[in-house]
């Protein structure tokens, strides 16, 4: 990994069990998801409280706005994410609270930006250096 992980790596992490609403900037910026101290998602946002608290972390019985539980679902064997997208496939409240549950034990780290122009810029950077197993192009 490049210059850019090693800056988003050494961001403090959160237990996302434990985040509160209220610790999330509302700004730009860029964020990843950990699993056991490995980065498995990263992404980006113009109001990272907007998207990481109620769009990845909502209980929302549609997936259709996180791609981070849609990949999770996936992950977990439970259909294709874009069949999750596209709305092909629903996932029932066992599967649901079982991707909910799976992100719960993740930490997470972000990096707040000035603009959005810059958080796209930063997230790109991250991404040429390495994707995450969890996140998609």
């Amino acid at each position: 990994m490049g210059t850019h992980w090693r800056q988003m790596d050494s961001r403090p992490r959160r237990s996302v069990a434990a985040l509160t609403r209220s610790e999330i900037p509302r700004c730009p910026g860029v964020y990843a998801w950990y699993r056991d101290g490995k980065p498995i998602y990263v992404g980006k946002a113009d109001d990272l409280r907007e998207r990481i608290w109620s769009r990845h972390l909502g209980q929302s019985v549609s997936l259709h706005s996180s791609s981070l539980r849609r990949n999770v679902a996936e992950h977990l064997g439970f259909g294709a994410a874009n069949d999750i997208y596209e709305k092909r496939l629903r996932l029932d409240e066992a599967q649901r609270s079982t991707v909910r549950d799976w992100i719960l034990a993740c930490t997470i780290g972000w990096t707040e930006c000035a603009t959005q122009e810059e958080a796209i810029r930063l997230e790109a950077d991250i991404k040429a250096e390495w994707m995450p197993p969890l996140t998609k192009s």
